[in-house]
């Protein structure tokens, strides 16, 4: 058999003693390295130094790596770790932060507690897996682990430059250098940071109303970290939610390849996902189908992928090797990538569901045919029952969708040929359904994966004789599978989110998977598991990676921004706040309660204030979605409110619903007296907050 197909390690090759010191060393060298790449993020942000956030950073990677270090106990005659260190952290802060995450649904103590037990519950893990043998990992792992984090922690902090960046100051503005969607993301931060229990988790838009819990599992560790260091969540999102996320899919493709080839080639796969331009950086055109843009500005995407990286090691290597068990605990990583990124798990879910009835070894045609059909059988009657449910999106494949979502993205190219020709070949012409659905599948190909997929194309040429059929067809299938959803499914009527999420939002995967699976292939073939030999080759590759860190360079100025929307050209055209609205939302953080509950006059309808303040609002507006019923009566008992001509009924209706701080906007028309008016707790400009006490 080929050496290339199926690449194992030989039996028992235990490293030699001199082999496992540097081992160590390089493992404590990756250790601090993660440690530092964290403490310099904090500082870049905040601007200042604090010895409490290094140690909180300390014990979190050493809570990631000893529960990574049980789970490779546990899995150790499942999967081998050919990854090294970065697999074992990656491991390790999903099960640790998935496990915060119930903690904090299910715990009335809060996060204190929480953290406790966490760290209790890693000294288990660490004792556990000190049964983990030495030569169980694959030694040569250390080294390209440690430069997969180094050019993870590099990527990561230069894709995240802006958002980084103090806000700027213009005028009498701060602008946020962020897509619009940062301030839903800081509250989520700071509400978990402050929960104690699913009970004190609250709809974000109107309070006593319960949580609309999802994707949120990513939050945990960012709030964690906020709780510890007693950062603001603002700064927390910029420090460590966003670049964090970033660095995971580092990591991840590292794991997910060296997997499949070993960590030399894995290393490649990280450059290739986290450094190498996207489509639409290539010059192809739309940014809404770029990775690089739709998984920052859909944060939970970033936790998504890497959650459903690891559901595929397992599941190929189960596949592969005939491991039943390790399918089975495939399949529980992507039922955790449903609480991390919930369009990424229905992405993924019928893929992996029957991937083994058609790789798994030793499986009669006849067999794999009937268990097949069951599988499909199963999932067809749970996407049947979950259309019942009222916060499910819309999950009907007729391809009513494809339409509109065409138009869509015709509207988002930039102006040039590629947009020029699709608007031709869809507006002023007519072709036949099956030209119009070739010409869909192109346009979404080149603005996805630019130059990857052909690069994949020729890979498959090249190898297809010399790789497992599971791993030559596992990039295919996925990409087959992101077409199916993009073209087949119908728009979300529902208003669970955008009408189009599950069409787009599963092109980070698909991206993801593309370009790491070609980048770790080619290297694969031309170099093998080793690094290059001689100083011409090394040279040259040294070179090349030090070109592809230019990228970030180039493209990460205005990366949250969409110039095709005109109002989303620009950060100050949708991330602008006055300086006297911060002024006023940080007055009321510093002196409120936790739970404390305030309303602004305009509804908070980007949810600035409920953001800044870390409080909750009694009732919220929103730019994205029309109001439910409950919050309209709610907005609309808020305007009688402003009404008031009565101190007394204003201090009564504020006593009633718990509102304890009111802000109210210069610009907006109240009936309160203007004695009243001038009893407020802090006044900026016009922007006033009055304390109710209850």
């Amino acid at each position: 058999m080929n050496s290339l197909k199926n690449p194992e390690p030989p039996g028992d090759m235990s490293p030699p003693r001199g082999s496992q010191t540097m081992r160590k060393a390089i493992n404590l060298a990756s250790f601090a390295a993660i440690v530092a790449i964290l403490f310099f993020w904090q500082i870049r942000v905040s601007r200042q130094i604090s010895w409490t956030a290094l140690a909180s950073f300390v014990v979190f990677v050493l809570i990631c790596l000893a529960y990574g270090r049980g789970f490779l106990a546990a899995t150790a005659k499942l999967v081998k770790n050919r990854a090294g260190l970065s697999f074992q952290f990656l491991s390790g802060f999903f099960v640790a932060n998935t496990l915060l995450f119930f903690a904090s649904l299910v715990s009335p103590f809060g996060m204190p507690t929480n953290l406790s037990i966490l760290a209790l519950g890693a000294l288990g893990m660490a004792a556990f897996g000190a049964r983990l043998k030495p030569d169980l990992d694959d030694f040569d792992a250390s080294l390209p682990s440690l430069l997969c984090i180094l050019v993870s922690g590099l990527a990561a902090t230069l894709w995240s430059t802006d958002s980084q960046t103090q806000p700027v100051l213009q005028g009498q503005t701060f602008v946020y250098q962020t897509w619009q969607d940062f301030f839903f993301h800081v509250r989520e931060i700071s509400a978990f940071a402050n929960a104690k229990g699913a009970g004190t988790l609250y709809h974000f838009r109107m309070s006593d109303a319960p949580a609309l819990l999802y994707h949120f599992a990513s939050y945990l560790s960012a709030s964690a970290i906020s709780f510890a260091t007693n950062t603001p969540a603002v700064q927390i999102y910029s420090s460590f939610q966003l670049p964090f996320g970033i660095f995971l899919t580092g990591i991840a493709a590292f794991s997910l390849i060296a997997s499949i080839w070993g960590s030399w080639p894995a290393l490649a796969a990280t450059a290739a996902v986290v450094l190498l331009p996207d489509a639409y950086q290539q010059g192809f055109a739309n940014k809404y189908l770029s990775y690089t843009f739709m998984s920052q500005v859909n944060l939970g995407s970033l936790y998504g992928i890497a959650c459903a990286a690891l559901a595929w090691i397992f599941m190929l290597e189960g596949s592969r090797r005939g491991k039943i068990m390790a399918v089975l605990v495939g399949y529980v990583f992507l039922a955790i990538c449903l609480f991390y990124k919930a369009h990424l798990f229905v992405a993924n879910s019928f893929l992996i569901l029957i991937y083994p009835c058609i790789f798994f070894p030793g499986v009669r045609r006849r067999w794999r045919f009937a268990i097949g059909l069951a599988l499909t059988g199963i999932y067809v009657g749970a996407i049947t029952y979950s259309q019942t449910l009222d916060r499910v999106p819309i999950l009907r494949m007729d391809g009513s969708g494809i339409g509109s979502y065409i138009v869509q993205q015709l509207g988002n190219f930039d102006e040039g040929h590629l947009k020029a020709y699709f608007t031709q070949v869809f507006k002023l012409e007519h072709h036949s359904k099956p030209i119009d659905a070739l010409n869909a599948v192109a346009l979404l190909l080149i603005s996805t994966f630019g130059l990857w997929f052909p690069a994949a194309l020729l890979v498959l040429v090249a190898a297809r004789k010399k790789m497992d059929s599971a791993i030559l067809a596992f990039p295919f299938f996925v990409t087959a599978n992101y077409l199916v959803m993009s073209i087949g499914l119908a728009m979300d009527t529902r208003g669970i989110g955008t009408p189009d999420e599950l069409l787009s939002r599963p092109l980070v995967w698909a991206y993801f998977v593309i370009a790491a699976w070609t980048g770790g292939a080619i290297y694969h073939l031309a170099i093998g598991n080793r690094p290059p030999k001689g100083l011409p080759a090394q040279t040259g590759l040294f070179a090349l990676l030090c070109l592809a860190m230019t990228s970030p360079f180039v493209f990460s100025k205005g990366l949250q921004t969409l110039p095709t929307w005109k109002e989303k050209a620009k950060y100050e055209q949708f991330n602008s706040v006055p300086v006297c609205l911060v002024k006023a939302a940080v007055f009321i953080k510093d002196n409120s309660a936790p739970f404390d509950i305030f309303q602004d006059s305009e509804n908070d309808p980007r949810f600035i204030v409920t953001a800044l303040t870390e409080r909750q609002v009694f009732a919220g507006d929103s730019i994205y979605a029309k109001s439910e019923k409950k919050v309209k009566e709610r907005l609309d008992g808020l305007t009688d409110f402003r009404n008031m001509q009565d101190v007394d009924q204003v201090q009564r209706y504020a006593k009633v619903h718990h509102i304890a701080w009111y802000l109210l906007y210069p610009e907006t028309q109240v009936a309160w007296p203007s004695a009243f008016l001038e009893t407020a707790s802090f006044n900026c400009d016009g922007y006033r907050v009055f304390h109710f006490a209850n």
